[in-house]
Order: C-alpha cells, then sequence, then structure tokens
C-alpha cells in the first residue's frame, strides 16, 4: 500500500506537489498554534506530578488517600516495626485505617477503624498479605494484596471527613484452593468474601510513647451498616485522650455477619465490647466481584459521624475520587512553575502536597466558638519556619483559621500551644513558637485575626513562667536568670528559642504602637547571649550558679539528642547560628563579615550542616547578612538536590510539612525569616515561578537563565526596581509583583548588608 501511495504521488505534476507540500505545513503549523492556544486556555493539572511515596522511608510521609487539611486520611497499615504512619515499603500490609499523621517523628497515634479485607473463612490474627501494584496520587491509593487462596485489589478515597473503599475479590484459578473457598458445588463460580472491621486499632511504632485502646464498641445495626466509637490515649505528646465515633454502610447487604472480643469469634453476634473488639461482614461474590464501603469518621460524637458519612453517599466511587482530585489540583496550582527538569518539578509538587496534609480541619469546635478546629500542629516548633508563611502567602485564609485556633486555644485553656494533638497540649519541642507564627501574621497583615487578644496570648508566653512548660509557655529559670541552666532539658536550645521568640513578640509590639513593650522584649531578647562563649565563639551551657558546664564540643551530641541534655535535635555548632535577630553582633564576636563567613564555610565545608533538622533551615541564607549571596546560592543548590523522587527522597523527617515547606521556598528562589516582614534571596531552580494571591493577583519569580551553572544571583529587580540587598519584605509583594533575578555561572561582587 505504501509503494502504490508513492507510485501514485510521483505522478502529480509538480505544482501539485508543491501545494500539497505548502498545504500539510500550514495545517503543521495551524495545528501547534491551535495546541498552544488550547493549553494556554486549559486549567494547570498538576495532581499528576505528586508522587505520594516520596519520602515515606526517612520522611515519614504518608501515602494514603486525604484532602488538603482533612481529618479523615485512609492509607495502609503495615506489621510493626512501621513508621509513626503506619507504614513501611518493605512491611506487608495488614489493614486499612482512618487516620494519620505524616512526616513525624517520636511514638506514633491513630491507625484507628482499621478495615482488613479477606478471602475464605473469617480469621484473626493471620491478615498479612504480600503487595503489589501499590500507586498512589492526591486523593487515591490503591494496592492488590496476595495470599495462598485468594486475591484483593483495594482501593481508597475520601472527602474531608469520610472515606470510601472500593474491594475487589477473586479466588485464584487453582482446583484445590478453589474447592476450599468457593459456595456450593465445585462448578459454582461464587465464594467467600469478608470485610474485618477492628474498632481498637492503633498504630504502634516504638516501644516508648506507646498508644493504646482504653475500651472500645462496635455494633452490626443492620446487613450493610455499622456503627461504634472507640477510646484512645497514649502516643507521643503524652496520653491525651480522644474518641473515634465511626459509622459505616456497605454498598450491598451481607450474607452473614459477626463479632470478636480479644480472639473469640461470635457469628451472628450483633454487639461487642472491650479493648480488642471488632466486627465483620461477610458477602457471597462472583470472581472481580466488588464490594465498596463507606466510613463517615467523628471525633465528637456519632451523630456527627453519620452527618460526616452523608459526604459521601449518592455519589460513585470514582465521582468522589475525581472530586478530590480536582480539590487537590486547585491547591496546588495557587503556585505554577515553568522549567527545571521534569525531577524537579515533580519533587516540587508533592513537596507543596505535603504542606497541605496537616493539621487537620475538624468537622467542628469542641468549644462551640465561631472559628474552625484545627487538631495535629505537631509541632509549631517545625512548621513555623517554613509551612505557615508559605500558607500566609497563597493560602492566607487557612492561615487565619490556623491562627484562630491557637487564639482558641488560649482563650480556653489560658495558654497557645507548641503542639496539640488529641485535643490537648503534647510536648513542647523548642521555645514558645506560637509567638512567632502569631507575630508573623500580625507583620504581615494576616486579615481576620483578632489582634489584641492574639497579642495578649504572646506577652503572656514573653512575661510569664509556665505551671507546666513541658506543655505550654516558659521555663521560670529565664525569667530570673536571663537564661535556662543544664537543670533545664536542652536549656541551652530554649533559651536562644526564647530569645528570638522575645525578638518576634518585641516585633509585633511594634507594629501595634507597643513602644514600651517594643524596648523590653528586644532588651530581653539579647538572653541567647548569656550563654555565649567568647573563648570559645559557642553558645553553650551554664549551671544555675553561671558557671560553664565542663565538657564543650562543637559537636556535643548524645545519642538520643532530641532528649537533651543542652541543645535539641542539634549541635553547638548547629545552634550557635541560631540568632537570626542579633547576626550583627555575632558577626562582630567573629571578626566582622570576613571572620563570620569563614565560621560559616567551616559549618559546611566540614560537614556539620544538618537539613534534617529544622534549627539548620536558615542558615545556608545567613551569607547573604554578610554579602555573599554568591554562597548562599551554592549552599542551597547543594541541599535542594538532596531532595529526589523516590521513597527515600528527603534528607530527614518531612515533620508536618517543614522539610517539604524548605524545598518548595528553595526552589521559588526566596526564603521567609518567619516572625519578620523578610524574604531572603535564593537560587531559584526555575525560569518562571507564579504565585496566586489571594485578592486574585499573583507575584512571579522570574530567573530566564537559571539553570544547573547559571546559579549565581547577579542582580535583582522587584517590581522594577533594582535591588541593594539581598532580600524584600511581604509587604512589598502582598498586592501582587514581580521579582526578576538575572542569573549566571559566577559569583557576583555580593549585595551587601547596611550596618
Amino acid at each position: 500500500m505504501a509503494s502504490r501511495k508513492n507510485k501514485n504521488a510521483n505522478l502529480l505534476p509538480n505544482r501539485y506537489k508543491m501545494f500539497i507540500s505548502k498545504l500539510k505545513r500550514l495545517l503543521s503549523v495551524s495545528a501547534l498554534l491551535c495546541a498552544h492556544l488550547s493549553l494556554a486556555q486549559q486549567k494547570i493539572n498538576v495532581t499528576p506530578l505528586v508522587d505520594p511515596f516520596l519520602g515515606t522511608y526517612i520522611g515519614n510521609t504518608l501515602p494514603g488517600a486525604n484532602t488538603p487539611f482533612g481529618m479523615v486520611k485512609v492509607g495502609p497499615d503495615v506489621a510493626p516495626p512501621n513508621n509513626t504512619t503506619g507504614y513501611r515499603a518493605d512491611r506487608s500490609i495488614v489493614g486499612f485505617s482512618h487516620n494519620h499523621v505524616s512526616g513525624t517523628g517520636g511514638g506514633a497515634r491513630y491507625g484507628n477503624v482499621l478495615v482488613i479485607p479477606q478471602v475464605g473463612p473469617v480469621t484473626l490474627g493471620d491478615t498479612l498479605a504480600h503487595k503489589y501494584n501499590e500507586y498512589a496520587k492526591p486523593g487515591y491509593y490503591t494496592v492488590s494484596l496476595g495470599k495462598t487462596h485468594g486475591d484483593v485489589r483495594a482501593e481508597l478515597t475520601s472527602t474531608d471527613h469520610a472515606a470510601v473503599h472500593r474491594y475487589t475479590f477473586y479466588v485464584l484459578d487453582k482446583p484445590k484452593v478453589r474447592e476450599a473457598y468457593i459456595y456450593g458445588s465445585k462448578t459454582a463460580q461464587s465464594f467467600q468474601a469478608n470485610l474485618l472491621v477492628d474498632a481498637s486499632a492503633i498504630i504502634n511504632s516504638k516501644d516508648y510513647e506507646v498508644g493504646k485502646c482504653d475500651s472500645a464498641r462496635i455494633a452490626v445495626t443492620s446487613s450493610s451498616t455499622m456503627e461504634g466509637v472507640s477510646h484512645f490515649s497514649g502516643g507521643w505528646g503524652g496520653d491525651n485522650p480522644y474518641t473515634v465515633y465511626f459509622a459505616i454502610a456497605f454498598n450491598r447487604p451481607c450474607l452473614k455477619s459477626g463479632t470478636w472480643t480479644a480472639s473469640a469469634l461470635s457469628a451472628g453476634s450483633k454487639q461487642a465490647q472491650g479493648k480488642e473488639v471488632g466486627a465483620w461482614a461477610t458477602f457471597k461474590l462472583q470472581q472481580d466481584e466488588q464490594v465498596e464501603m463507606r466510613v463517615g469518621i467523628s471525633y465528637l460524637s456519632t451523630a456527627n459521624a453519620r452527618k460526616n458519612l452523608d459526604e459521601v453517599s449518592g455519589r460513585s466511587f470514582e465521582e468522589i475520587r475525581l472530586q478530590a482530585d480536582q480539590l487537590w489540583n486547585n491547591y496546588l496550582s495557587k503556585i505554577k512553575v515553568e522549567g527545571g527538569s521534569a525531577e524537579q518539578r515533580s519533587v516540587f509538587y508533592t513537596a507543596l502536597y505535603h504542606t497541605m496534609v496537616m493539621p487537620v480541619r475538624l468537622e467542628g469546635n469542641p468549644w462551640k466558638s465561631n472559628t474552625p478546629h484545627y487538631w495535629d500542629f505537631y509541632t509549631l516548633w517545625d512548621t513555623y519556619r517554613t509551612v505557615m508563611p508559605l500558607h500566609t502567602l497563597v493560602l492566607p485564609q487557612r492561615q487565619t483559621e490556623i491562627v484562630n485556633t491557637l487564639i482558641d486555644i488560649y482563650k480556653h485553656r489560658g495558654w497557645l500551644p507548641d503542639a496539640w494533638t488529641g485535643g490537648d497540649y503534647a510536648m513542647v519541642q523548642g521555645g514558645t513558637s506560637a509567638d512567632v507564627v502569631i507575630a508573623d501574621a500580625i507583620l504581615k497583615g494576616l486579615p481576620g485575626i483578632d489582634v489584641q487578644t492574639a497579642y495578649e496570648a504572646i506577652h503572656k508566653d514573653a512575661t510569664t513562667p509556665s505551671d507546666n512548660p513541658f506543655k505550654y509557655g516558659r521555663y521560670e529559670e529565664y525569667f530570673r536568670l536571663g537564661y535556662c541552666s543544664s537543670n533545664v532539658k536542652n536549656g541551652s536550645s530554649k533559651t536562644l528559642e526564647y530569645a528570638y521568640d522575645d525578638f518576634c513578640v518585641a516585633q509585633a509590639a511594634l507594629k501595634l504602637g507597643k513602644k514600651e513593650d517594643y524596648k523590653r522584649f528586644m532588651k530581653q531578647s539579647e538572653n541567647c547571649f548569656n550563654l555565649f562563649n567568647s573563648a570559645t565563639g559557642f553558645f553553650w551551657a551554664k549551671d544555675d550558679k553561671g558557671k560553664w558546664i565542663d565538657g564543650f564540643s562543637p559537636l556535643f551530641r548524645k545519642p538520643d539528642y532530641w532528649n537533651g541534655p543542652y541543645f535539641y535535635e542539634g549541635t553547638p555548632f548547629s545552634y550557635t547560628f541560631y540568632v537570626a535577630h542579633q547576626l550583627n553582633k555575632l558577626m562582630d564576636a567573629h571578626g566582622g563579615r570576613a571572620g563570620f563567613v569563614k565560621f560559616l564555610d567551616s559549618l559546611f565545608d566540614g560537614r556539620h550542616f544538618e537539613l534534617g533538622n529544622e534549627p539548620g533551615f536558615l542558615t545556608p541564607y545567613l551569607y547573604n547578612y554578610a554579602g555573599r549571596s554568591d554562597k548562599t546560592a551554592e549552599r542551597v543548590r547543594y541541599e535542594l538536590a538532596q531532595f529526589m523522587p523516590g521513597n527515600i527522597g528527603l534528607p530527614g523527617q518531612d515533620d508536618s510539612g517543614a522539610m517539604s515547606g524548605w524545598y518548595v521556598f528553595g526552589a521559588m528562589g526566596f526564603y521567609p525569616c518567619a516572625g519578620q516582614d523578610l524574604y531572603m534571596v535564593g537560587s531559584p531552580l526555575f525560569t518562571h515561578t507564579t504565585l496566586v494571591l489571594a485578592n486574585g493577583k499573583t507575584f512571579e519569580v522570574i530567573a530566564p537563565k537559571t539553570s544547573a551553572a547559571n546559579k549565581y544571583v547577579q542582580k535583582v529587580w522587584l517590581n522594577g526596581k533594582l535591588l541593594t540587598k539581598p532580600w524584600f519584605t511581604h509587604s512589598a509583594i502582598r498586592n501582587g509583583g514581580k521579582l526578576v533575578l538575572e542569573m549566571g555561572p559566577h559569583p557576583p561582587k555580593g549585595l551587601p548588608m547596611p550596618r
């Protein structure tokens, strides 16, 4: 056929050949133009770029299905040992539960209302299955589970407060297996499939900070419904008791059902109660037949669980999955990037996705306040540096709700939290980090906040010793001695944290016209230097008499360094740069700018820098203060390269999106100094980044020549004006604008900071 066409073509006169050739070119150009216009008119679709498995190994990220800030996060749980998410890629899946954290360390929480699919007789304990064809995208998770007698394909999706499970069952095509598990005669094609619901399930990932089920009750209310209530306590941060209410509906009536208590199965039983309880439903299915299961979850009441179940009623699995995908796409499209590699764009949107998983918005306010309520600040010490400033930029309404939750907790419980989970205070990791979050909101003019009450709350932190500083507020020693001594666990790092918190409170005071408070807290922010040893050039520890503790080393760290004794999740080397509010003084102590740069170099070149823990997040950008933006570019680009696709993916625990937030800002080319109206210029990965602001305007970062080689910023224009220093303010971009960076392959002369 091809030869005949060619032969016929040769018979055409030349003028017709020329006409056809020209016409083809015109049609080709027209098609390209139409395709280009069509793409330009289409809404950006970025959810295919997100890989929920990125970071599941080291970063402890969650691969399950959820919506942005959704309360329900339905996903796989594996046999111990596991991560705090309940998941590990190298472990067999035991079932699928409805609430999880993402990126956290310590002891686990949640993993409640566990669903276990089975083929054949109902069995307890023998639920491990090998997995294959595992896949996830925002709002959707699927995996196939195989056992000796049959396989199950599990699919999960969710709304904010409910989950939908779809299970496809089939018996393996082996005669002996089919004889054992099919119903009726050997020629029958139906078989038994079960869905077990463990009402007492909870994730326990470690042998400390262990969670437990205090009691649970489950009831089979009809041939297609169940409901129950479970009480849990323990896990990271303290007992923090909480209650999970659930309502379940199947899309078809079951053939039979039952319950269990401990290890005793009770066929036909309609109710069970105890510390190890569950129920099951058995279905008679054909090969490849499906059962759908819908689960409403509530932390407030059974009535609310039933109400939340309505979120997924009347719509198909695919409709709900598509809705979750569209919702995620709307959120993730708040930032649009162009250029860079396909790998970098995938990591970027996955990182952005991680910043919107926690905290979780409850279905109501437990105090009946007129503000939404959030759980799982896990913790502000992690998220105040990157996640909260990112929300302020592109999700200001969401950030307003989060800040109002902190204020509401203060109103009802008396103190701002650093960590809030299970409806109660959890452990304070560093300082009073809510001070930074609230100061950041005040300085950037975040709308819809009760500013006076907010300031009252941070003023209390900065002036009043706590009666329980493990849970909230500050240690008394800080106010009496001007530092926390070696008597206080992590006393040295807490002193540095409190000092920076004081600086942020001072900035809020100045913004609100409270000049005397401003002077007081600025003076108090100098307390950090009460622990600065000029002989070594590092911050260290003192006893309560003012004597230096023996055993100083710049790299001092105990194996369980998160437990102290002097610094939390870091070394003296790491924390010596944790004085962003007093850098002039620190630079002077190290011989001025040149000496400070040399000191910073020794941290990085000696491989002592740790991006894996939050105290180092700002450190690569500190070169900017000393007029060496080229060094900032080098260090930031090196660290950005540590993020990559795959289940390792991240250079440390994601910590509720904090690590991912660092990547998002770094890749865009600027970084926030949280608690200040300030952003540091970095080195963008993308040629064009567009942030869609709440007012409908955009802020663009344009770096046409950026590349692996062209990593150095030569000149910077903000809204058409040439910058003389490598930073800018939030006030300059809140109404939209353009940051244009001229990039090159060699270091510039530098953009020095005025003294």
